[in-house]
């Protein structure tokens, strides 16, 4: 396994170990904030925090999956002999 190869696949899984307990704990924060604004916020405020609590979860899930099909596309080429990081490194290079 080439180091390029090794270096994709660490990231993409500690991008998706890392991506799962921030979600986790976003989840956790916004529960723990509809708990103390419950007696205090109307039902608009809390819609609102839950819309908002949804678009950051898929942004960032579309983020994780994005770097993990990443990670995993690269060690496919790599194992069949096709440097993709090389080819672009190339048409970028003078």
């Amino acid at each position: 396994m080439d180091k390029w190869t090794a270096i994709g696949v660490v990231v993409g899984f500690l991008f998706g170990f890392n991506g799962i307990a921030m979600i986790f704990n976003m989840l956790n924060q916004a529960v723990n904030e509809v708990q103390t604004h419950l007696t205090q916020a109307s039902t608009l405020i809390l819609l609102a925090l839950v819309v908002g609590l949804i678009i950051k979860v898929r942004i960032l899930a579309s983020i994780l999956v994005g770097a993990m099909i990443g990670s995993i596309l690269n060690f496919i080429l790599k194992s069949n002999g096709i440097d993709l990081i090389g080819i672009i490194l190339k048409l970028f290079s003078p």
